[in-house]
């Protein structure tokens, strides 16, 4: 006679779906007050970089003149936003919260999406965020300083460089967290890196063959360099990250 499995013992032999993947790391971002606290201050935060940043200026004639204020949102408004992405990637192998969900389902690559996915929601709320402020606030400031807005000129061209800017920050975000288990560390190393960036690209454009957001720079036509760092900057990022997907698929939980 073979024994009937109670409901609780097929359920627990039973792969979770994916969706339940998402779900479980979604909580893992407000697992405590200070989590709940820091998803709640993410988009205050950004909101209130770009009311100080989006100011414009009487003598923001050109189009890179009036897009250096948007890049600067791009580099710093998401930034506490990414860093709840790089402490619930890199605490998970820190603190060894990823062994029960490993456990859960073993594959490591439905794992990683189910981050991913997670990052890509951070990504549209930013992105979003950004796009309303540089269209709203920005547009107004311009126009009431009697300035011509070049950048509603090309309102599609504006937008897409927003997205795959706020994408490339996230990304740069992500690809810290897979590659440094370790949540002090990653987020040392992602705001540090951040701000470098921030600091050599604001004017000169000392960086644009390592910057990770030179794609959107290049889109918008205010990088100082051409194709190739353009190139550089593709091919760096893609194999950094390609490495950090790899890293998390195969370091020990244990």
């Amino acid at each position: 006679m073979i024994p009937t499995q109670h409901a609780w013992q097929v359920k627990a032999q039973q792969r979770a779906s994916f969706g339940t993947l998402v779900r479980v790391e979604l909580r893992k971002t407000t697992a405590t007050a200070a989590d709940k606290i820091l998803m709640i201050a993410t988009p205050i935060l950004l909101v209130l970089v770009g009311l100080l940043f989006l100011q414009g200026n009487a003598r923001d004639f050109t189009l890179a003149d009036q897009l250096l204020p948007v890049f600067l949102l791009i580099r710093l408004g998401g930034m506490l936003m990414n860093v709840v992405v790089v402490k619930l990637i890199a605490a998970e192998w820190h603190y060894r919260s990823a062994q029960p969900t490993l456990l859960a389902q073993p594959s490591r690559l439905r794992y990683v999406l189910a981050q991913a996915t997670v990052a890509i929601g951070v990504w549209l709320l930013s992105a979003a965020l950004e796009v309303l402020l540089t269209f709203s606030y920005l547009r107004s400031r311009l126009t009431k300083l009697d300035v011509q807005v070049l950048f509603t000129v090309r309102p599609g061209m504006v937008i897409t460089a927003i997205l795959i800017g706020s994408a490339c920050m996230t990304l740069f975000a992500v690809t810290v967290a897979w590659l440094i288990p370790n949540t002090a560390g990653a987020i040392t190393a992602y705001v540090l890196l951040a701000l470098l960036f921030l600091f050599l690209q604001s004017g000169i454009d000392y960086a644009g063959w390592a910057d990770p957001v030179e794609p959107a720079r290049q889109l918008t036509g205010i990088a100082k360099h051409g194709v190739v760092a353009l190139s550089t900057s593709l091919v760096l990022w893609i194999t950094l990250t390609s490495l950090a997907i790899w890293r998390a698929g195969t370091r020990e939980a244990a």
